[in-house]
């Protein structure tokens, strides 16, 4: 079956000039130097499944330290996500990003100057100014227009804006184009999110996948379950029970891979028929169980029909991505990024290409 995106271009997106990535798979690992743009492609995934929802680019920027303070009235707080950190202007070329495949998606975004007035009702409306840059005396903002298949609408994120970005409720990102869920580089998905996706999977045949997948580090869990007051997603918490252990025990005793690879599951059986992306899939887990997580997820992402895409510079990553990809077929593909000058240059391993670079140690990193 066709990949929900079998090829993706991105164009004057943050470091990606004019990036294109031909014969992607189910299940894709991007490797890549420092400042090559891999977490940068998983950002630009994330905002063409979204059609750049707020919760996204404000998680981004967030997530980034991008998110200015908000008595810098004067600075174009979307800046970052721009080649070359441009200064604002109605003429900034446009971001595009576009993919083919199963669910073809593509969007455009731009700069404005844009207003706010009131018809005669008290209706607010945001109005589009033709000339307008900072320094004038005039109330406005900058801000994005977001054009997707022939639809178009304005976000704003300064000070005086008429859309802020602030906090949401993770169930605000289910308003997706397409499924999309993303485990940041240092697991950091906050308890209030992994509540949430724990009770969209809990007492189905997903909880049973989430508890078989954590027994790869632990043999001894028996069972997974979140506790908290109902409603107060910020006091919940994963707890365990072990076989040698009398009373149940909080995942947060067990160390950072048990609970990196919890983030990984959950989010995987939430993806399904969309897309799993994984910054740095490698941190916290141990080399010796990577093969087995690979397995699970090529498992998974097959049965729920799910597209993944993970990052990494580990090279045992790369090992066990390939020995678990040899057993499935051709559904892994290894994507290496390489900077030359302005230009980063993708290059694709399928499996067979993938067990000749793992076999002979060609540097991929």
């Amino acid at each position: 079956m066709e990949p929900k995106i079998s090829s993706l271009a991105i164009q004057r997106f943050r470091s990606l000039k004019d990036l294109k990535i031909e014969g992607m798979g189910r299940v894709n690992l991007i490797t890549g130097k420092n400042n090559t743009g891999k977490s940068s492609v998983l950002e630009a995934i994330r905002i063409l499944a979204s059609e750049a929802s707020p919760y996204v680019i404000s998680d981004i920027l967030r997530f980034r330290e991008e998110d200015a303070d908000e008595s810098m009235e004067s600075f174009f707080r979307f800046s970052s996500l721009f080649l070359g950190f441009p200064q604002f202007s109605a003429s900034i070329n446009p971001i595009l990003i576009i993919s083919t495949g199963q669910r073809a998606m593509n969007i455009s975004i731009g700069a404005g100057w844009y207003v706010e007035e009131r018809d005669e009702t008290g209706l607010r409306r945001v109005l589009k100014k033709q000339q307008g840059l900072f320094g004038e005396e005039e109330e406005g903002a900058p801000g994005l227009v977001i054009k997707t298949e022939g639809k178009s609408r304005i976000l704003s994120l300064t000070s005086n804006g008429y859309r802020r970005i602030g906090s949401f409720r993770p169930d605000y990102a289910d308003n997706q184009l397409i499924p999309c869920q993303f485990v940041s580089p240092f697991g950091g998905e906050f308890t209030r999110t992994l509540g949430y996706l724990w009770d969209k999977i809990a007492l189905t045949d997903n909880e049973n996948d989430v508890v078989d997948a954590l027994r790869i580090i632990d043999p001894q869990i028996q069972a997974v379950s979140m506790v908290g007051a109902e409603g107060s997603q910020k006091t919940r918490k994963a707890i365990v029970r072990v076989s040698n252990i009398y009373d149940p025990v909080s995942l947060r005793s067990f160390g950072d891979g048990l609970n990196r690879l919890f983030g990984i599951i959950l989010s995987l059986v939430n993806s399904k028929d969309g897309l799993l992306l994984i910054d740095e899939f490698e941190n916290g887990l141990h080399y010796s169980v990577q093969v087995d997580v690979w397995r699970v997820i090529f498992k998974l992402a097959n049965r729920l029909d799910i597209q993944v895409v993970a990052t990494s510079h580990s090279w045992d990553a790369i090992e066990a991505f390939q020995q678990a990809a040899s057993e499935v077929g051709d559904e892994g593909v290894l994507i290496r990024l390489t900077r030359r000058g302005e230009e980063i240059i993708p290059t694709v391993f399928r499996e067979d290409e993938l067990a000749i670079v793992t076999r002979d140690h060609i540097e991929v990193r």
